[in-house]
């Protein structure tokens, strides 16, 4: 795990607030789990195969809903921000650096 180097990932863009939400969840919902990390991949896998129609897991801070297009994260401690939306496969992608970035820094 490397902490010295903020998280980024492949496509992530500067100012895109999607994206700063995307890295929020990750930090303050997800650590450094990989098993917390493997159970999210498993359940876009599982909603891009048609498996299952949705998912939704809340956390300390956020509440993230997994769909056949998107992944919603919410802001579960100031609940005046918006919800952001990310493509589901740009939010696999995302996740899937994550679990690299938090097992192998």
């Amino acid at each position: 795990m490397n902490t010295a180097i903020p998280f980024r990932w492949p496509d992530q863009q500067e100012n895109n607030l999607a994206h700063e939400r995307l890295v929020a969840f990750l930090v303050t919902d997800i650590q450094h789990s990989p098993n917390w990390t493997c159970e999210i991949l498993t359940k876009i896998e599982a909603i891009q195969a048609g498996q299952v129609p949705q998912w939704e897991r809340v956390g300390n801070a956020f509440r993230l809903e997994l769909l056949n297009d998107d992944a919603l994260i919410e802001d579960l401690v100031d609940e005046s921000q918006p919800g952001y939306k990310i493509p589901l496969e740009e939010f696999k992608i995302a996740v899937s650096a994550w679990l690299d970035w938090i097992t192998t820094g």
